[in-house]
């Protein structure tokens, strides 16, 4: 059972900086999720897909910087090949509060930034650097030190350029802990018939104000999330298990097998079977 949504990053290396290529793994959809880092999502190569942070929808272009603050909901619609590839890095909150002296994280906008324009051509110089080191995985000290020289001018032209010291959206401001019940009551009980309704009395709101609330903050209605989290965890089993097609629909909450196959072709624009054929290996995303 996937478990919610607040992501443990594992931060020792000798990098403070995580930085992850995510390879050429054909499509992969991330759930709506949170980690106390801030995640800066680097369109490598073409179009990769799209990215959700908080309520607003980006179609990620080749050079653009996706700016996810700590704690802020962000999820991931893409495909990956190898004209197609994303760069993340991972900024942990706690050695970005250590490297500005302040116990206060600084808040960063705006969200989408394309690295060839003014003032950000410094920004994608260094993004750039880490990005190729990270997709070529380089072995020379020169390569280790130049990486680490980025790491810190990076912070700093974030701090030059990004720091946002007026009014905030809610697309830059953490998960209320309101929602992160939500989330957690839908991820432990996917697999069984959910009542929005219900969900939102325990947490005493009304429904039409708890959907407009969780849609605002995650990106998606509490209905469509749910939808998702069937979805995601079907595609694990589909690459991971021999289990039918029928078994994982039941298994994943879907009433039906043809209810679970119509979803997912609308979806994937493939039935689950060429979806297993195609994609047998499972990949992650941290």
């Amino acid at each position: 059972m996937p478990r919610p949504y607040h992501e443990r990053l594992n931060f020792m290396t000798e990098l403070p900086l995580r930085v992850i290529s995510h390879g050429t793994v054909g499509p992969k959809m991330v759930l709506p999720h949170w980690h106390q880092a801030v995640e800066l999502a680097y369109a490598f190569k073409g179009r990769p897909g799209t990215v959700h942070i908080g309520g607003s929808t980006y179609e990620m272009a080749e050079q653009h910087l996706y700016v996810v603050n700590s704690e802020v909901v962000h999820s991931y619609e893409t495909f990956l090949d190898e004209d197609n590839q994303i760069v993340t890095l991972l900024l942990p909150a706690a050695w970005v509060r250590n490297v500005v002296a302040s116990e206060q994280l600084p808040v960063w906008g705006p969200l989408d930034l394309d690295l060839r324009a003014e003032p950000y051509h410094e920004l994608g110089q260094f993004v750039h650097t880490l990005a190729t080191n990270a997709v070529t995985e380089p072995t020379e000290r020169a390569d280790y030190l130049a990486s680490l020289g980025a790491e810190y001018q990076l912070v700093g032209q974030l701090l030059k350029h990004l720091t946002v010291n007026g009014r905030v959206t809610s697309d830059q401001l953490p998960l209320p802990h309101s929602l992160r019940q939500a989330v957690t009551m839908i991820q432990e009980n996917y697999s069984q018939p959910v009542s929005i309704a219900d969900m939102a009395t325990e947490l005493n709101y009304s429904s039409v104000y708890f959907s407009r609330y969780f849609k605002e903050y995650m990106g998606v209605s509490p209905k469509a999330y749910l939808g998702q989290i069937r979805l995601e965890r079907a595609t694990q089993l589909l690459m991971t298990s021999q289990d039918s097609i029928q078994k994982i629909a039941l298994r994943t909450g879907f009433r039906t097998e043809k209810n679970f196959f119509v979803t997912f072709k609308q979806h994937f624009q493939m039935t689950p079977k060429t979806y297993r054929e195609r994609y047998a290996a499972q990949q992650t995303w941290s």
